[in-house]
């Protein structure tokens, strides 16, 4: 596990990933929303169902990145520290974005007269908003430093054996399983399996040459667009009923960690550094972002959702840049108010030994 690569490099092509990822993710959302308000047309179900394939590998790749730096740094195997810095870092955003959406969301139940209690109780569940990703990830969190110490007492060959199993087992639990909240220990267990083979793949497939790089990527868009010639023939509705399966299927899983191998070893020039600093405000706010957008264009251009395509891709570009924008302010503010009352430098304070 001594594989080197240029820091450089290293970060900026898991920058790219992870904006790429972003917006994959706003893509999912926009499409499955505009999906749901309307019947669709053959010629827009295949949109949506392209659309909704090729943009899979957004939470397979985040977690597997989690789970590339996370457990490759031996400093996260102190729980009090890297607990306290996951809260600083995570936590503290996640408290603050559901705390105003459950607000708004309680304000439009009062306004609508309907029942204050299901955006309550979806919150409870992890199933608030898109939210349920983040509870997912803390227990993944949770996890991290047991898996960090034991990969000490284990050799790289069983640990690489160890993670490929987990993630066929994932693979055959998901296929087969249902969860009523987010957090159950299914879907983190399950999700655990994306988790390990990060950490793999990032310490292990490092010095690919891009030849390589290049034909694991090509490999990966070949098989989701394979995805979507089975999916458009056998006529299987957008989304299936458990709401997790769509991560585990064999072939997403296969699509997304060639995807992810070939990302690896990519070597990025541009520095995205400030621009993916943005990515988890981003997600935590781009709800809101998007559904506003379609409710201006269903005000005043009411014709552009037939057009399934240039509507979902508009919305999503629009939501992306306006996400990415009022991030920059949420964390210009923030920084701004830490640097003012030290709050990063207290909260860390109460953790050094």
């Amino acid at each position: 596990m001594n594989a080197k690569c240029n820091d450089f490099d290293r970060q900026n092509n898991f920058d790219l990933l992870r904006i790429l990822s972003t917006f994959a993710v706003i893509l999912i959302h926009v499409n499955a929303y505009v999906a749901s308000q309307e019947n669709i047309s053959l010629v827009g179900y295949n949109v949506q169902n392209f659309i909704n394939v090729i943009t899979r590998f957004s939470v397979p790749c985040f977690v597997m990145m989690s789970g590339a730096f996370i457990l490759s740094n031996k400093k996260n195997e102190n729980y009090k520290k890297f607990y306290a810095k996951s809260f600083y870092k995570i936590g503290i955003p996640l408290i603050i974005f559901s705390a105003a959406t459950i607000a708004l969301s309680i304000i439009n139940c009062l306004i609508s007269n309907t029942n204050i209690f299901v955006p309550i109780w979806d919150l409870l569940k992890g199933d608030f908003s898109n939210y349920w990703f983040m509870f997912m990830l803390i227990g993944l969190y949770f996890l991290a430093p047991i898996i960090i110490r034991i990969k000490r007492t284990i050799s790289n060959k069983c640990y690489i054996i160890g993670s490929v199993i987990w993630m066929i087992i994932a693979c055959i639990s998901q296929s087969s399983s249902t969860y009523k909240v987010s957090y159950s220990f299914g879907v983190i267990f399950s999700f655990l399996g994306y988790f390990l083979i990060g950490n793999v793949i990032y310490e292990n497939l490092r010095n690919l040459k891009f030849i390589f790089s290049l034909g694991f990527i090509l490999i990966s868009v070949g098989t989701f667009s394979l995805v979507f010639i089975l999916r458009a023939y056998t006529g299987y509705s957008m989304y299936v009923s458990d709401q997790y399966i769509n991560w585990f299927s064999p072939l997403i899983i296969i699509a997304s960690v060639l995807l992810f191998i070939g990302f690896t070893s990519l070597k990025i020039k541009i520095n995205l550094k400030k621009l993916s600093s943005t990515t988890y405000i981003v997600y935590l706010l781009h709800t809101k972002v998007y559904l506003t957008i379609i409710a201006i264009f269903n005000r005043f251009l009411p014709n552009i959702s037939e057009y399934t395509f240039a509507f979902i891709l508009f919305v999503s570009i629009f939501a992306f840049i306006i996400s990415i924008l009022l991030s920059f302010v949420y964390i210009k503010i923030w920084n701004y108010l830490d640097k003012k009352f030290l709050w990063k430098q207290k909260w860390y304070s109460k953790f050094v030994e």
